[in-house]
């Protein structure tokens, strides 16, 4: 091996651990600034900001914007806008744990989507990948053993997780035919659009007060690291992928589930239990077998 392509492979598993990391505290930082932001603020925030980071990466490439890549992100990004505001207000109401875990529900929902689509049936791993999940899921939220003491968040990440999936479905069938860059900066737009509609309506009806601080340390600080978790990240991630298999890729990133759970139980967010435990063993083990079934169909 070429001591360029070692490096090379180097900076790109380096990557990799970098965004495993920042997306495994992500959750634990989002749940301190709901001191100063409301979930859906924090939303339009974030999503405006990686609008812009996008549109000033791809101004060059404007001209490769096309109908269909407009349609497209127009209705994937109301799936993450959906799934991201159940996500975030789910997380008030769940743990760090379970917001990053019940994530995973997009195991199970992607292949059914994709055979919608397609009419490509799953693979057995894929299938049992899914019902894998599917257990973590129900272990996780206390339905076998104890009663979970925080539901409703549950059921709101849960939710959230089945809109992950369309997403990456209709996205996984659809990308190969538009400009990424473009297509994740239209696709940002919508969400903002959708978030700050849900701001207004959230607000009006009572469901979620607007919060904002006028702190400008704050504001910057935070818009910082909406900037570092998700733009930079995502572009850490899909140029990593250039140098590193996808499916190792796939592989990786659930840990970052991992390193939020001992973050959480660490600053006493999460509480050790053996449903803790069994559900993020199989949560993990549902995740990898995703990858593994993904790449034998594709060979």
């Amino acid at each position: 091996m070429k001591p360029t392509l070692r490096n090379s492979k180097f900076s790109a598993y380096s990557g990799l651990v970098f965004v495993i990391f920042m997306w495994g505290i992500s959750p634990l930082i989002t749940l301190y600034f709901y001191k100063y932001f409301s979930p859906t603020i924090r939303i339009f925030m974030g999503t405006v900001l990686s609008s812009l980071a996008l549109f000033l990466i791809s101004y060059k490439k404007r001209h490769l914007l096309t109908k269909k890549c407009f349609r497209l992100a127009v209705l994937t990004g109301f799936f993450l806008a959906v799934a991201n505001i159940l996500q975030k207000i789910g997380l008030k109401f769940s743990t760090p744990t379970h917001y990053a875990f019940l994530e995973n529900l997009s195991v199970l929902v992607v292949p059914i989507i994709l055979f919608l689509i397609t009419k490509k049936k799953p693979s057995l791993l894929t299938t049992l990948a899914a019902f894998l999940c599917l257990a973590s899921s129900l272990i996780l939220t206390g339905v076998f053993g104890e009663k979970a003491a925080t539901y409703s968040g549950d059921i709101l990440c849960a939710l959230a997780g089945v809109f992950y999936g369309i997403n990456i479905a209709v996205t996984g069938t659809y990308a190969k035919e538009v400009y990424v860059p473009i297509y994740l900066m239209l696709q940002n737009a919508t969400e903002a659009v959708i978030s700050l509609i849900s701001v207004i309506a959230f607000h009006t009806t009572g469901i979620e007060p607007i919060l904002f601080t006028l702190d400008w340390k704050l504001i910057v600080i935070n818009c910082v690291l909406i900037l570092v978790s998700s733009t930079l990240c995502w572009v850490i991630r899909t140029n990593a992928m250039k140098k590193v298999d996808a499916t190792v890729v796939a592989v990786m990133m659930p840990f970052s589930s991992v390193i939020t759970t001992v973050a959480s139980i660490l600053l006493g967010s999460d509480t050790f239990s053996l449903n803790l435990i069994a559900g993020i063993i199989l949560g993990l083990a549902a995740v990898i077998l995703s990858a593994f079934g993904d790449r034998a169909k594709q060979q």
